[in-house]
């Protein structure tokens, strides 16, 4: 169902129908649509695209369980959070380390930590920041 079909059909029935089979418990996703992503190196990656009904569903359950979850998360802690990116999380590693701070995260707890770093960095971490070589912290 498209956007435009579930308009011209009225909404508040279309909202009222799937709340009754979440609240009756008969709920089932749709199966996803497949569509095929081309890859930069070539070849193709699938991806599926649920339908407009789940991804209600979806946003639905992360209004519910996001602040639930988020209230037992560390400050410390960025990875797939609202408010929190990649770039959060170097920023404060990088204000630790200014402040003295040279215990890290081993790099064998980090398993992609490699292919991470060495994506587009124009200098490493070890180069301003000696000490953090000798810590075991990603530095490439």
């Amino acid at each position: 169902m498209t956007f435009g079909q579930i308009e011209a059909a009225d909404i508040d029935a279309w909202l009222a129908s799937l709340r009754e089979d979440l609240v009756s418990k008969s709920y089932q996703p749709d199966p996803v649509r497949r569509v095929m992503i081309p890859k930069p190196g070539g070849g193709e990656r699938p991806l599926g695209v649920p339908t407009i009904r789940d991804r209600v569903v979806q946003a639905a359950a992360k209004i519910v369980l996001e602040p639930i979850f988020e209230a037992d998360f560390e400050d410390g802690a960025y990875g797939y959070r609202p408010r929190r990116s990649a770039i959060d999380a170097v920023k404060e590693t990088h204000r630790l380390l200014c402040r003295g701070y040279t215990r890290a995260i081993p790099t064998s707890s980090m398993p992609t930590c490699r292919s991470i770093s060495t994506r587009s960095r124009t200098r490493t971490s070890s180069d301003r920041w000696p000490a953090v070589s000798s810590t075991g912290m990603c530095c490439g």
